[in-house]
């Protein structure tokens, strides 16, 4: 009999406590890294939930949660870290879950609970956030229309950053009759840096959750330091028209006035206001006025209640603007509903400067007596330059981005301590794993085989685009751009594998100047799905023999600069001389005109699939006792020999009492590695 030890920590003194077990209890775990019965899931250890009695030892590390009056009682709304060990050795770690507590006569009985492996939690980690809750401050960068030319036509390495030419107000084009105000080609209708929106890099939308602390997740994996991943990007769009959004927080130096119906204090970017003892009913108002350097430009001033964006007031640049309004209250007796932090941030597209920044509260009881306290930034201040990326976040959460990403490339993702989270292509998963002889550990010759489940189509797709380019393509070839109807030319059902993505067709205008259009076939702007992109040279400017076109660094007016080369962005890779694309099928560059056959499909399915749908793939079910030494480190990318032949790991259950080990095994024809 193995001994099967549980360890829960405690969420206070974060020790691990030992779960005491009934002596005949069943624990099983079962163990999936990728079903080939559900070919777009990755899976991880779990257990059926299982039975522990109510004992004292059991009491004290639930807490008595039985007992709902307990102020202080074990928590079910997150799971709590935990371990398995099998006769002392290690076996898995992850979460429990506590499910019920059955109570008999008023006195518990046993407890319910669940072994969630370490990638189940990753989810739960992310607990529902969106890419635009991340903390985008490292990969900020200065903005400026320099630094966005210097990104298209000066750098030849990319950087984390950097700007595609994919319009979103206007059809750039080479025709000068019929639509001249668009011509790219004539330096009166360049394209202007303001036009277009960022994209950052994959790896570095990664990096910012390995950077968060309060996730405590460290990407890591073979696959995360290949060109293929690390020159893909991010595109960064969640608007029709991009803004750049330039902003700062209003820093006060000095007060004056008095209010004898409540009580205001400042620190730097912080005015504090809280209603005295009189607690007067009435009319409070919030009010502000500036003096800038520049006239005419519009501006925002967001108004924030103990962090929470209390207003947002629309404004236009003047040497003075006077009073305004920000926010008014309406107050009875003692309500003090005005009480809190505020923090004033000026916004605007253009990098402004201002000054002589007055906050005016004023105070009208209901007697119409009047009061008034003025808080003064007697600084010069200008808007902050840097783009902060976070404001561009494609609407998604953080879950299903990573979970396209798993399903774009065919990854697999796995962890043994919910820190450390390796991402790698499932076929250098397979092939990295060891192959072991298993076949004394079998129980006997008896195994029972089934067909492997089979399609008779599998749809590769992406989200559909409303791109004009797009729309186009669809008419002309009656499939989405970038998606694989895949027959098999087997009996079954059909299966979809579906992109939370849009992938955006380009249009080479003249000799690879090559862009993209977030418009549809009216022209009307749009905002897409999240785009995935490839920097087609990430080392060198893509050159124009017999084109040019025109860019400017001004919103309006200035200079335009004429350019034969340039950065080009799309569904195409060359790397290492290889050209490798982000479309499922083998597809005809728009930039080079040559056909990709590195598709994703060609590159990370093909193997895999042919591997189970191969006429001589069987799926056999067998059990065995396995030894502690290989229960506690057989991985699931492990491939099992049995006699004479080879197999993949399908699942396998695992009895922690006894050993006995139920398998569902593939056939392997790979090449051993």
């Amino acid at each position: 009999m193995i001994t099967v030890g549980i360890y829960i920590k405690d969420s206070v003194t974060l020790e691990y406590n030992r779960v005491e077990l009934f002596n005949d209890e069943k624990i099983s775990v079962n163990s999936s890294i990728q079903n080939i019965n559900d070919l777009s899931k990755t899976y991880t250890d779990f257990s059926q939930t299982f039975v522990v009695p109510a004992s004292k030892q059991n009491n004290k590390i639930f807490r008595h949660w039985y007992e709902n009056s307990n102020d202080s009682g074990f928590s079910t709304l997150i799971k709590a870290d935990a371990y398995i060990e099998i006769d002392t050795i290690l076996f898995r770690s992850g979460k429990i879950q506590l499910e019920s507590c059955n109570v008999k006569d008023g006195q518990p009985q046993d407890y319910s609970i669940t072994f969630i492996g370490a990638l189940g939690s990753l989810k739960d980690k992310f607990n529902g956030l969106y890419l635009k809750d991340l903390d985008s401050s490292f990969y900020d960068i200065t903005y400026s229309g320099t630094v966005v030319k210097n990104k298209i036509v000066t750098t030849t390495t990319s950087s984390d950053v950097m700007f595609p030419l994919i319009s979103s107000s206007r059809y750039w084009n080479y025709d000068s009759t019929i639509d001249p105000t668009n011509n790219i080609s004539n330096t009166v209708y360049p394209i202007r840096y303001n036009e277009l929106f960022p994209a950052l890099k994959l790896s570095s939308v990664l990096d910012m959750i390995n950077r968060d602390s309060k996730w405590n997740i460290n990407f890591n994996g073979t696959f995360l330091s290949d060109a293929r991943f690390t020159n893909a990007y991010l595109y960064l769009k969640n608007a029709e028209l991009f803004k750049a959004n330039f902003n700062l927080l209003v820093d006060f130096a000095s007060s004056s006035g008095s209010d004898p119906f409540t009580s205001m204090n400042y620190t730097t970017e912080t005015l504090t206001i809280s209603d005295t003892a009189f607690g007067q009913a009435g009319t409070m108002v919030l009010k502000m006025s500036l003096d800038f350097t520049t006239s005419g430009f519009p501006f925002d001033v967001l108004i924030y209640k103990n962090g929470l964006l209390l207003n947002t007031v629309k404004r236009t640049s003047s040497a003075s603007t006077g009073l305004f309004t920000l926010f008014q209250f309406i107050t009875g007796v003692g309500d003090g509903n005005y009480n809190g932090n505020y923090t004033f941030k000026i916004q605007s597209e253009e990098q402004l400067t201002f000054s002589n920044t007055v906050i005016s509260a004023q105070f009208t009881d209901v007697f119409s007596s009047y009061s008034e306290s003025d808080y003064y930034q007697s600084v010069t201040q200008t808007l902050s330059n840097t783009l902060p990326l976070k404001n561009y976040f494609p609407n998604i959460k953080i879950e299903d981005f990573f979970s396209g990403l798993l399903k774009m490339f065919n990854l697999t993702c796995y962890s043994t301590d919910g820190i450390n989270y390796t991402i790698e292509q499932l076929e250098s998963y397979y092939t990295s794993g060891q192959i072991i002889d298993v076949t004394k550990y079998i129980k006997s010759d008896n195994a029972n085989l089934n067909r492997v489940k089979t399609y008779k189509k599998i749809n590769f797709e992406y989200e559909k685009s409303e791109s004009l380019v797009n729309v186009g393509f669809m008419s002309a070839n009656g499939v989405e751009y970038g998606s694989l109807l895949y027959n098999t030319d087997n009996d079954g059902d059909e299966y979809n594998i579906k992109l939370p993505f849009e992938d955006l067709n380009f249009s080479n205008l003249q000799d690879k100047l090559q862009v993209g259009y977030a418009l549809k076939t009216d022209l009307t702007k749009y905002i897409p799905k999240p785009i995935i992109l490839y920097d087609y040279n990430p080392t060198a400017l893509t050159s124009l023999t017999g084109t040019d076109f025109w860019f400017n660094t001004n919103v309006t007016g200035g200079t335009s600069t004429q350019h034969t080369s340039y950065k080009a962005f799309g569904q195409e890779l060359l790397t290492g001389g290889v050209t490798y694309s982000l479309n499922f099928n083998i597809q005809q560059s728009t930039l080079t005109n040559e056909v990709i056959s590195n598709s994703l499909y060609n590159q990370y399915y093909e193997n895999y699939l042919d591997n189970i749908f191969d006429s001589k793939a069987r799926l056999i079910k067998v059990s065995g006792i396995l030894p502690t030494s290989l229960l506690t480190t057989l991985k699931l990318n492990d491939r099992l020999i049995i006699r004479d032949k080879r197999y993949l790991i399908n699942t396998f259950t695992t009895d922690l009492t006894t050993g006995e080990v139920q398998f569902e095994l593939l056939t392997d024809f790979r090449e051993a590695v």
